[in-house]
């Protein structure tokens, strides 16, 4: 919250020293730079056991001022991702919010064709007993974003990817497996659905979930995984 009311000023001062015939060109990368904000607390917040909206990650914003002092760009780097939380949280937390946003904000034409439900039936949306809160908008979060993603200047098939791209690791979770000589795909709906999704073989997808491949002098070696592994 700190960051953005810093951008908020910063902004409101670029502003002040703006010539007019320099105005709309940049006002728009100050805008830019503002609906950010959105689009990175979603894709790297989530609710935790003492904060609803905690950061899971790093960033490190740099902007760019004229003389005159307006801001003429801006670059923001991310680190420190807790890439863990995707496939596992502690009871009571959350997955990151734009998951729980895409299920809520998502038009129905587009789910069916991503193959969305409800978040209560993905493995790594439930597993940890929290699939909602009271004081988290999911569908105002996910209009946030298709603002900010606007701004940004994000096209429709851009966004459409990113939607692929989410409900595929979605479905990844529901992957199940059992043990057959070795760990063996179950569910052979969600495998396929991810394939698609992932724009991946489901064959060289089962052969990845399911050994390990190594290479021993000059030669590559599979090994079967146990359902743990």
């Amino acid at each position: 919250e700190s960051t953005k009311l810093i951008l908020k000023f910063l902004s409101a001062m670029s502003q002040n020293s703006l010539e007019v015939a320099s105005t709309e060109k940049t006002s728009h990368v100050e805008q830019a730079i503002l609906e950010s904000s959105p689009i990175m607390e979603a894709f790297g917040n989530a609710k935790t056991v003492y904060n609803n909206n905690s950061s899971r990650f790093g960033k490190f914003i740099q902007l760019n001022f004229c003389q005159k002092g307006n801001i003429q760009g801006g670059k923001i780097v991310d680190y420190l991702l807790e890439k863990n939380r995707v496939v596992r949280q502690n009871p009571g937390e959350r997955n990151y919010h734009i998951f729980y946003a895409l299920l809520a904000g998502i038009e129905d034409e587009q789910k069916k064709a991503f193959y969305l439900s409800q978040a209560e039936n993905y493995y790594y949306l439930k597993q940890s007993g929290c699939v909602a809160d009271r004081t988290i908008n999911d569908k105002e979060t996910y209009q946030e974003v298709m603002t900010a993603m606007k701004v940004m200047k994000f096209n429709d098939e851009d966004i459409r990817e990113f939607f692929k791209l989410l409900a595929g690791i979605l479905l990844l979770g529901n992957i199940e497996f059992i043990t057959a000589g070795g760990a063996q795909i179950s569910s052979k709906t969600a495998l396929g659905r991810a394939s698609e999704l992932l724009g991946l073989d489901s064959a060289q997808l089962t052969e990845v979930l399911t050994h390990r491949s190594m290479i021993l002098r000059g030669e590559e070696i599979s090994t079967p995984l146990t359902i743990e592994q």
